[in-house]
């Protein structure tokens, strides 16, 4: 469960101004071209820059994040609509069939109970495909 004072409708349009350096995401960019993924799960995906990294390389995305205002603005982001955006944790996802399932920057730190990181991996290891 993410922590409540970060979901200020308001908060979501500074996020990339105040982040414009995402280097960090160059690394897990070149884990998903080096394991030949097609589809990628973004847990906790915010603004949607890692997502539309992904998609810019023609890679389908699944990005799920529980602040609403995050995905609007990753929504009307250029090349927003080739990405399939869900509001909620990764402990509701519908079922999916993905190559690899990322948690990447501050995400991991909105996961505080220990049911719900548990229930997180579930989630992302019964979206993986076989193999």
């Amino acid at each position: 469960m993410a922590d409540e004072n970060l979901l200020h409708p308001r908060l979501a349009a500074l996020y990339d101004p105040l982040d414009p350096d995402r280097g960090d995401l160059q690394p897990y960019v070149r884990l998903a071209e080096e394991f030949g993924a097609r589809r990628v799960l973004d847990i906790g995906c915010g603004t949607g820059v890692f997502a539309l990294l992904l998609a810019d390389r023609g890679i389908d995305v699944v990005g799920v994040d529980p602040d609403r205002a995050s995905l609007d603005v990753a929504r009307a982001k250029p090349g927003g609509h080739r990405v399939r955006w869900i509001h909620g944790d990764a402990a509701a996802l519908p079922p999916l069939r993905v190559d690899l399932v990322t948690l990447t920057a501050n995400a991991a730190q909105e996961i505080v109970a220990p049911g719900d990181w548990e229930a997180t991996l579930h989630r992302a290891h019964d979206a993986l495909r076989p193999g």
